[in-house]
């Protein structure tokens, strides 16, 4: 796709500072890719340094995987001139709720999220009643859409299919690989390279088209020399360092 074609260089060439405000669980492998890619990866959470850093980056990673309180999350999407909100586990527990009901209506650039998580934001957000009943992929890249038309955003919705949803426009990306879902961290990384796309554009729509789209051919291109997920993991940094470099 044209967007990954003229974002790719464009992150070679100015190595964008990306600020990820992410779990520990997967703070290493994330940063490991996004430095694979040549971008600058900053993993600070301390509340005197949130607020500057944010504002320094040229976009913010905010994933709730493993929360504690709000406010370092808002103070970073409040600073940030760009940013993705990854809402790792929405709807599961109410500080989750609490969380992402904070952090929405500061509308970020883009939403990253599996069908599940976006949905539970739909609902919370009161966009759609009875999400439960929604099974099928489809279904929920239309409840995609409210989201993204309420909110004035891009949802990512990853899957064994990915949506970019729009406002406006839907684009639909096959690929990626069953060992993404053995690996813990899988889903931190695209809503990191999704920032790190976004980092060079305007357009949250091609950042996100052009962060899936390498995150599922580097995973597929992983996927043909690993055997299991440990060395899926190794494979994905290296897939993600040869597609920036070559």
């Amino acid at each position: 796709m044209s967007s990954i074609g003229t974002l790719l260089p464009l992150i070679k060439a100015r190595r964008p500072l990306v600020h990820c405000l992410t779990n520990p669980v997967t703070m290493n492998f994330v940063a490991d890719a996004l430095s694979a890619m040549a971008v600058r990866p900053i993993m600070a959470t301390s509340p005197q340094e949130i607020p500057i850093i944010a504002a320094k980056a040229g976009a913010v990673l905010v994933n709730i995987g493993v929360p504690q309180t709000a406010e370092p999350y808002v103070a970073a999407a409040e600073a940030a001139q760009k940013w993705v909100f990854d809402p790792v586990g929405a709807g599961a527990t109410p500080l989750r709720t609490q969380i992402a009901d904070q952090l929405l209506p500061r509308k970020p650039s883009i939403i990253r999220g599996n069908a599940g998580e976006i949905l539970a934001l739909a609902g919370q957000a009161g966009v759609v009643e009875g999400v439960d009943s929604l099974a099928s992929p489809e279904e929920a890249a239309g409840v995609a859409k409210l989201l993204a038309e309420k909110y004035q955003t891009v949802v990512a919705m990853t899957g064994a299919t990915d949506y970019v949803v729009g406002a406006d426009r839907v684009v639909r990306l096959s690929g990626g690989d069953a060992l993404m879902a053995a690996v813990s961290g899988t889903g931190c990384i695209a809503g990191a390279v999704c920032a790190a796309m976004l980092a060079v554009t305007d357009d949250p729509f091609d950042a996100a088209v052009a962060g899936l789209h390498l995150m599922s051919g580097a995973a597929d291109h992983a996927a043909k020399t690993a055997q299991a997920p440990g060395s899926f993991k190794i494979a994905l940094i290296n897939a993600l360092y040869h597609a920036t470099t070559g």
